[in-house]
């Protein structure tokens, strides 16, 4: 299939620039000459890690997320911070959000959770051989409130609500349990 012409920029106008991302209005005409006006989440990308356990189990964690007003059941995940390598970025919030770290990583897939209006882009790996991180752990962030929990990746899948990438996570590891 030959590649597409390039949508061209006509205008982005910034409406917001907070810690997290950024809100922007955009104007694109499409090759086929076709403009289309959007808002658009501006993200810098993130990870999320599907750290199993020798018994199969993932670790998740537990926490109250405020766009959704209810408390969740995800994989560990975070943002990556700017020129962050993804793998590092993994593993800074696999410790910080469970207390564990990692003996053997694998990139599994590179997804965006909704592209219809958000650029942010998250990588998920593999984590084995999980081991307790020492007595010099790197905590959560001083504003997370965070529950370890263990389960089957079958059993995620029961969840209500679902998270999009721990149902990923999930989804990915039951199609190729070798990971």
């Amino acid at each position: 299939m030959p590649e597409p012409e390039p949508v061209q920029l006509l205008r982005r106008e910034s409406l917001h620039r907070g810690r997290v991302f950024e809100l922007v209005h955009e104007h694109i005409r499409l090759p086929s000459g076709r403009e289309q006006s959007l808002d658009l989440v501006l993200h810098p990308g993130a990870v999320a890690i599907a750290a199993r356990d020798t018994a199969g189990r993932l670790a998740l964690v537990r926490q109250y997320r405020r766009a959704a007003d209810c408390w969740m059941t995800e994989v560990p995940a975070g943002r990556l911070e700017p020129g962050e390598a993804p793998l590092v970025a993994a593993k800074r919030e696999l410790e910080e959000e469970t207390g564990l770290v990692a003996g053997r990583w694998k990139q599994l897939v590179r997804f965006f959770a909704a592209p219809g209006f958000c650029s942010e882009q998250l990588v998920l790996f593999l984590a084995e051989d999980l081991t307790p991180a020492g007595a010099d752990r790197r905590g959560p962030d001083d504003d997370e409130e965070l529950d370890l929990v263990w389960m089957r990746p079958e059993d995620v899948l029961l969840l209500e609500p679902k998270d999009a990438k721990t149902l990923v996570a999930a989804l990915t590891l039951l199609a190729n349990p070798g990971g």
